[in-house]
């Protein structure tokens, strides 16, 4: 797959890969395959996992749990691939068999596969337990058949001892598993049984069938590999559509197991052998597992993955059976004659199989998986624990429940969810939310609590990208990030915070209006109560820091104006703001809002009267300003233009303050005056 991006900030790798994919929103072909989202992610996982960084210190824990991160993510991948596919294609074995009934096993199989989605599930499962088992080194084996035993026997024998000596007096396969024959292999060649019998179980384990098969006829075991090639189910190619053999083939060429049900019963037999080792007990019930034979096969199961590796093939295994069952096992593995007359009886009503008709099936498969239910929680990282609820969820069908679940653990404040965790779901919910998966969703509280840890972690140029897949609350909660950035972040942060929103289709006007209102609305909960007498302007500091509510009101004007689509807004809302601030006395307030306004044109409010206001209160505010610089001049000074300086100030201040109070207030003028107010404003 395309090589994921990998930075030091684990935020901005996800933000990356989600926003690679935004386009293909709505498409689940794209996202689900093995180079879609939730492929890029385990990407992601596993190059932090494997790589190290300058700025990234992470501990052995913490990759562990990145690794685990990355199977689940590819879990996630290969179901909901395997779940677009499309099922009931092809002839039913029925129609198989009917047709042919000489039809192979494995052909059978794979047809019941089709009809049963469940099934063909569980075996893709199967696969990536299989995929993410741990390498496995290679035993030292001779490849000579118990060397040191047959060493010692041939001595003993040149040396005329005919009593026991505690050896095997046979060197067949079965020599010490017989049953009254307490004899022993030399102790190498019974450490090496061991040794291989433990290497098979793994390459079992691994579905590296073909490797275990060569290990044993390395290691001069002809019939432990003749007893892996069992599992093969009947393949005979000429034999699956007789309609279209093709007579001139003269070799007949099949292979696999023709008795494959009389093999797997004799497997189940011998895992349930009390003569036979642990280990040799569990190799039989991995090849041919079944829930009778699960006893024999956990106990070699150390891991989590282990234990789910074992339940499900056993269900796996056992539905198989069934499904071959229905067909009375073909010509090849033949049923009773009660079952045979049944298949008749089916073969003659021509009845076609419904599609995902298991509902029956799905109870064993719940019972079998409540197991590691508990399982799971066994463990003191609350992150772990998640991660396997997380595939289980995925392997139940309870995605909902489980996202629930995750809602849930918000509430209780003693107990809050790890921020590894909360990551996780919150893409969990947006790789489902993407791919359309709408009856797998909760609300979106999830997504909304990731959000919050974003703005908390400072990651701010990434909110956008996650605020847009919250719907018709998109909005609301775009604006209410803006509203909420720090009052000292500068215009131009402002400005670019604002404009992420388009990158991300949201309606920036709308997020601006709002942003706006909020920002009001932060103000309004941080001033006193209106005790509705208006102030002593004569006793307010016009050069004094703006608190925090006056910061919140000069900020939601400032939300109008980076966007061409708010400006019409501008005049309107500056004029409201002057006008409040005015009245209670937050004269340095007015001030800041009003030198912060860009000299816009008057026309674009729409409203002319509005225009009109607009430009008195720039004209007054710019003379109250300049009263504060005369202050600051008035005293005497040793300049030498100090006294031009101060008589140029007042002979401003004086022109400024005839224009002002001979204006008139509140009474609409010409056109053309309100026109020409920008170019006379000194202020």
């Amino acid at each position: 797959m395309d090589k994921a991006i990998v930075t030091s900030n684990i935020y901005r790798d996800f933000a990356q890969g989600v926003e690679k994919f935004q386009k293909d929103r709505g498409n689940p072909d794209v996202l689900v395959s093995a180079r879609g989202l939730a492929a890029t992610f385990r990407e992601i996982c596993i190059r932090r996992a494997t790589r190290r960084h300058s700025g990234q210190s992470l501990k052995d824990e913490d990759r562990r749990l990145l690794r685990l991160e990355a199977e689940t993510w590819e879990l996630l991948q290969r179901v909901y691939e395997h779940r677009r596919k499309p099922q009931g294609e092809g002839r039913t074995t029925q129609e198989m068999l009917k047709a042919n009934a000489y039809t192979p096993t494995l052909a059978l199989y794979q047809s019941s596969l089709s009809y049963s989605p469940r099934l063909a599930e569980l075996c893709e499962i199967q696969k990536w337990l299989e995929s993410i088992y741990r390498p496995i080194e290679p035993p030292l084996l001779t490849n000579e058949y118990w060397k040191f035993t047959t060493m010692d026997l041939k001595q003993k024998r040149r040396q005329g001892q005919t009593t026991r000596t505690g050896y095997v007096r046979t060197l067949d396969p079965d020599a010490v598993n017989r049953i009254g024959d307490s004899g022993v292999l030399n102790a190498d060649d019974a450490e090496e049984e061991k040794s291989l019998l433990n290497s098979l179980f793994q390459h079992i384990r691994a579905g590296k069938l073909e490797d275990a098969i060569e290990i044993c006829q390395t290691a001069a075991r002809p019939w432990r590999a003749a007893l892996l090639r069992g599992s093969y189910q009947l393949r005979w190619d000429s034999l699956n559509d007789l309609s279209e053999r093709d007579t001139g083939v003269s070799e007949e060429i099949w292979s696999g197991n023709r008795r494959w049900i009389l093999w797997r019963q004799m497997c189940a037999e011998a895992s349930m052998s009390s003569s036979l080792s642990t280990t040799d007990k569990a190799l039989h019930a991995s090849i041919a597992p079944s829930v009778y034979t699960l006893p024999a096969l956990l106990p070699m199961c150390h891991t989590w993955e282990d234990h789910l590796w074992a339940r499900l093939g056993a269900l796996i295994g056992d539905r198989v059976e069934m499904k071959l069952g229905e067909t009375a096992g073909g010509f090849w593995n033949p049923g009773s004659f009660r079952d045979r007359l049944a298949l008749r009886a089916r073969l003659e009503s021509d009845v076609k199989p419904f599609v995902g008709q298991e509902s029956d099936w799905e109870s064993v498969i719940a019972h079998q998986l409540d197991e590691l239910s508990d399982m799971a929680v066994e463990t003191s990282d609350p992150v772990e624990d998640f991660l396997r609820r997380s595939q289980l969820g995925v392997i139940c069908r309870k995605m909902k429940s489980l996202l629930i679940e995750v809602e849930d653990a918000f509430k209780d404040s003693e107990e809050s969810l790890p921020v590894e965790s909360l990551r996780f779901f919150a893409h969990l919910w947006l790789f489902l939310n993407m791919i359309n998966a709408s009856n797998e969703l909760s609300s979106t509280r999830i997504i909304e609590k990731y959000i919050e840890v974003l703005q908390q972690s400072g990651e701010r140029d990434i909110v956008a990208l996650y605020t847009s897949f919250l719907g018709h609350a998109a909005i609301r909660k775009y604006a209410d990030f803006l509203a909420s950035m720090p009052l000292g972040s500068p215009n131009s942060e402002l400005d670019r915070a604002l404009r992420s929103a388009v990158a991300y289709h949201l309606d920036v006007r709308l997020v601006a209006e709002e942003a706006s209102r909020l920002s009001r609305d932060r103000a309004a909960k941080l001033l006193p109560p209106d005790i509705g007498k208006l102030p002593d302007l004569s006793q307010v500091e016009s050069k004094q820091s703006l608190t925090d509510a006056e910061k919140h009101i000069v900020r939601s004007i400032a939300w109008l104006r980076f966007h061409a689509s708010t400006h019409a807004l501008i005049i309107p809302r500056s004029n409201e703001a002057i006008r409040w601030l005015l009245c209670h006395g937050h004269i340095s307030a007015a001030i800041q809002l009003s030198a912060d306004l860009p000299k816009a044109d008057t026309n674009e409010s729409g409203d002319h009267v509005h225009a009109i206001e607009y430009l008195l209160y720039r004209k007054l505010l710019a003379l109250w300003d300049n009263l504060s610089a005369f202050e600051k001049i008035k005293e005497p000074q040793t300049a030498l233009n100090w006294k031009r300086r101060l008589e140029d100030q007042i002979q401003r201040l004086f022109d400024d303050f005839v224009e002002v109070v001979t204006m008139d207030w509140g009474i609409e003028s010409d056109e053309s005056d309100v026109e020409d107010g920008p170019a006379a404003d000194g202020g």
